[in-house]
């Protein structure tokens, strides 16, 4: 009816032009003309109900547009950034198309691989506000030259952000660089191809302090007073101009909403040249640090700095050295740092070795993203080798550890766990494990199968109560369903048989009525040293479990 109301026609052979307006047609043409006018306008009212009801019905039409314009700043696709993408972003509603265009926060990127007509609507669409510079991958010469011309239309104080990566053909953006960094708070650059000692970006002393660094194979003034206050610092591939462990010290001490810092592949020439702090130098307290990474690291650095760091919330840690000896202590500081990363993960392998010294390696594999930081992802986890402290020490350090961990709620998301332990260097800390309440897999490999023993006497402690059982008490990991143990030799097999049938006796008795008396899930499958269970197999065992397909044999040697 709305498309009809539209169209005036008389008897004549008026019609129906785009305006709406009467005309005249041609003869023979005005019934087609006037049906397919009909159509159109028809299709058009249709559309203008849709956009009303939606307008109307929606949640986020009614949000303030300062929120609307939140929302669709965080659909917007940034490592990906391009005209097209918010084009097609715009062309969902009017509404959306009316707010990306007006907001200029939609437009801060002068990309050099973009075309020309995309950086001319760029800054059409952003005549004032800051703009990031993106001069990466390896363009053309004559791509660059006309990229420089739209660059150097901007004023240096807009320029907040840069991405750049070194190659020949871009070599005269960092001239342009060089001279403008007095208003940069965000830098990224990798070097492609330029020399060691030209790879070097001098800061200028006047401008605000920098928010995120990420340089790969680059370097920076490192004495710089711009350098305070980091959120941000990734340093990858770094052989030069490596900072000094004074340096790193002042930079890290003064920038307490560090929230990531890694170091991966920094190394000196000459160790002895980054210095060290003194003994009684002040801790370096980072309360937000989510991400820590030193990985083949000069020792200088690792030795000087690690050890000072107080972060107790950290999600991801990874600390490989570069010798294969430790020199980091396990102690309360270490333990403070590791101790989320460990609640976090969902797989740790516990490693305890005797070459160099005793030492414990603790890995549930974290992934350090090596997208630019903007857009890393970091996946939580520990990776640290730690020199264990005389034997008398362990006992108070796993104590605490535990009060740690129980702080956190629990290492409640472990559900395999993985030991390769020596057991005659220091005994294996069964206690820890009670805070792995969801572990359903549990493997030791041990070579004197010294914990053996100790281990299933320890799954079977639980239902003890005044010397009787107590169905209603709880077993260690009650979830555990599968438990494989490897041994070159047994210190007693007869012990080892003993326990091993008490602890299916007790923790996984016989039914009763078809009902199952303990509270803990049954075993999938046991793997124990073979004349443990070609022995336990000859004696009558009361469980509910299926001997015959549960229990299994390992070779011992």
């Amino acid at each position: 009816h709305s498309a009809l109301t539209h169209l005036q026609w008389s008897n004549s052979t008026d019609s129906v032009i785009d305006n709406g307006a009467p005309g005249t047609l041609p003869e023979g043409g005005a019934t087609t003309e006037v049906l397919e006018r009909i159509k159109d306008l028809s299709v058009q009212e249709t559309a203008e109900v849709k956009r009303r009801r939606n307008h109307e019905h929606s949640f986020m039409y009614r949000l303030p547009p300062e929120l609307i314009t939140e929302v669709l700043l965080l659909a917007v696709d940034w490592p990906w950034w391009e005209v097209e993408k918010l084009r097609a972003l715009a062309s969902v509603s009017t509404a959306w198309r009316d707010t990306i265009l007006s907001c200029n926060r939609f437009w801060p990127v002068m990309d050099v691989m973009a075309s020309e007509e995309a950086r001319a609507v760029t800054m059409k669409r952003n005549r004032e506000g800051p703009m990031d510079i993106w001069c990466w991958e390896r363009p053309s010469e004559s791509t660059v030259e006309k990229f420089m011309i739209d660059v150097q239309t901007l004023q240096p104080a807009r320029v907040r952000f840069v991405l750049y990566e070194y190659c020949w053909p871009s070599r005269i953006f960092m001239d342009w660089l060089r001279d403008n960094t007095s208003s940069i708070v965000d830098i990224f650059l990798g070097n492609l191809g330029m020399s060691n000692s030209a790879a070097y970006l001098d800061l200028s002393p006047d401008g605000p302090n920098l928010r995120h660094i990420d340089l790969r194979r680059m370097s920076l003034q490192w004495q710089s007073p711009r350098l305070s206050n980091l959120q941000t610092l990734f340093l990858s591939n770094l052989n030069h101009n490596v900072p000094s462990v004074n340096h790193l010290y002042d930079i890290l001490s003064s920038s307490p909403a560090l929230e990531r810092l890694c170091l991966l592949d920094v190394i000196a020439p000459d160790d002895q040249a980054l210095g060290s702090v003194p003994s009684t130098t002040s801790p370096i307290d980072l309360p937000v640090l989510k991400t820590l990474a030193f990985d083949r690291v000069s020792n200088a650095i690792t030795r000087g700095i690690i050890p000072l760091i107080r972060a107790r919330d950290c999600d991801t840690v990874k600390i490989r050295e570069r010798d294969p000896a430790p020199s980091l202590e396990l102690q309360q500081a270490t333990i403070e740092l590791i101790t989320k990363a460990i609640t976090l993960s969902r797989i740790l392998k516990l490693k305890a070795e005797t070459y160099g010294g005793a030492n414990l390696h603790i890995c549930s594999e974290p992934v350090i993203a090596m997208e630019w930081v903007y857009w890393a992802h970091d996946q939580p986890g520990v990776d640290v080798t730690l020199l264990i402290p005389s034997e008398d020490m362990l006992p108070k350090l796993w104590g605490y550890l535990g009060d740690r961990l129980h702080s956190h709620g629990g290492a409640s998301r472990i559900t395999s766990l993985e030991v390769d332990w020596e057991g005659e260097a220091f005994p294996f800390p069964f206690a820890l494990l009670e805070h792995c309440t969801a572990l359903t897999e549990l493997r030791f490999d041990e070579r004197l199968g010294a914990l053996l023993h100790p281990l299933l006497r320890f799954l079977g402690r639980g239902g003890i109560n005044g010397g009787s059982m107590d169905v209603r008490s709880t077993f260690p990991l009650p979830n555990l369903s599968s438990l494989h143990f490897y041994a070159r030799v047994l210190p007693s097999l007869d012990d080892c048989v003993n326990v091993t049938k008490e602890l299916l006796e007790k923790r996984y008795p016989a039914l009763q009525d078809n009902v199952r008396a303990a509270d803990v899930q049954p075993l999938g499958d046991l793997y124990l040293p073979v004349t443990v269970v070609d022995s336990l197999k000859q004696c009558q065992v009361r469980t509910s479990l299926d001997i015959e397909k549960v229990v299994n044999g390992t070779f011992l040697g």
